[in-house]
């Protein structure tokens, strides 16, 4: 019998290590079989989208997809979204192909999100994954830019990885950066301060995180110093520009950062490539990197790549859209937690 749940029920169960481990296995699937994975799939018109992110992940037994959509508006500057209804996980047993749960609704994986907020909790998760590959070890000082959803998941994403003590963010917005610092002082125990130059959020950072809505960059290359790493989440740009009218590829960073970057990781170059992405497409015509030279999350996970080589490595993972796998790696570990705790309705 399979299981419909709620994720709602899930409360206080998915924890962010067991996630990030969760979703870390789903793209070790991917490089040990790269053919049982395929990029996200997304059909839009004007102001409305929906996006299926198909995979499996034959050591977990679990294959199936992630179905999700939303109604947004762009102005030159950033997205908004105007609605975005629950997003729902279907889950096969890649052994036997039986349908073993229907999960309706992200995953509540932080304490601060509400029932209404959690949409998009998996994206900080996937971050943390290809974030932990490449920065140094000792990272202590993390630069954050943005001060919304993305960002407070990912400053705890962040901080279950790495042992950060002090955190500089930037937005556009002071009475957000105030806002951002208050409420996060409740959640961390660390020093979170907000800053006045985006220039200043990267200045002295071990760890640079871009969790925006922006189309325009945010960080620039010529503000990066050795050994630093970013990680930088804004995608999506083909459809946008052919049915909501932008004008020109969002952008959360600037050429000179793919310029300067030792080492660039992606989730799957093809997602980059179909949906013509901005922040790499952009510098790779103008002959700042290669295709041939950007590695993907499975390839280093399973030893095809290499990682940083060393401590002075100006890194960068371009999270280029959550995946199936990743997705299916979460969905095994709720089978499990529900089948544990007794939660879901059979059907």
């Amino acid at each position: 019998m399979a299981l419909l749940i709620d994720s709602r029920d899930l409360s206080g169960l998915v924890s962010v290590d067991d996630a990030i481990d969760a979703v870390r296995k789903g793209f070790t699937d991917q490089g040990n079989a790269p053919s049982f994975s395929a990029p996200k799939t997304r059909i839009q018109h004007e102001d409305r989208r929906i996006t299926v992110h198909p995979g499996g992940c034959p050591s977990l037994e679990v294959s199936g997809m992630f179905i999700h959509a939303e109604r947004f508006t762009f102005n030159d500057d950033a997205q908004q979204y105007n609605g975005a209804g629950r997003r729902v996980y279907v889950a096969y047993n890649s052994e036997t192909a039986e349908l073993r749960a229907i999960i309706v609704g992200s995953l509540p994986i932080f304490p601060f999100d509400t029932f209404e907020e959690t949409f998009g909790t998996e994206t900080s998760i996937t971050s943390a994954v290809g974030t932990d590959l490449l920065a140094r070890p000792d990272c202590k000082v993390l630069g954050l830019y943005g001060t919304g959803l993305q960002a407070r998941r990912h400053l705890v994403a962040m901080s279950a990885i790495r042992p950060i003590e002090k955190v500089k963010v930037y937005s556009r917005s002071k009475a957000n950066r105030e806002k951002f610092v208050a409420e996060m002082k409740n959640y961390c125990d660390i020093e979170i301060c907000g800053v006045d130059n985006p220039q200043d959020a990267t200045t002295g950072a071990d760890l640079i995180c871009c969790a925006t809505n922006t189309n325009v960059p945010a960080l620039y290359g010529d503000w990066l110093t050795p050994g630093q790493h970013v990680t930088s989440i804004v995608n999506s740009t083909k459809g946008v520009k052919e049915q909501a009218g932008l004008a020109k590829a969002r952008r959360e960073i600037d050429d000179e950062v793919v310029g300067r970057a030792d080492l660039i990781l992606v989730n799957v170059r093809e997602q980059s490539i179909v949906e013509e992405h901005g922040d790499l497409c952009e510098p790779i015509e103008q002959g700042m990197a290669s295709w041939d030279d950007i590695v993907e999350l499975g390839e280093v996970l399973t030893g095809k790549a290499e990682g940083r080589a060393s401590k002075d490595q100006i890194t960068l993972f371009k999270q280029n859209s959550d995946q199936g796998v990743g997705f299916m790696g979460l969905a095994g570990l709720v089978c499990d937690i529900a089948e544990t705790n007794g939660i879901g309705i059979e059907i």
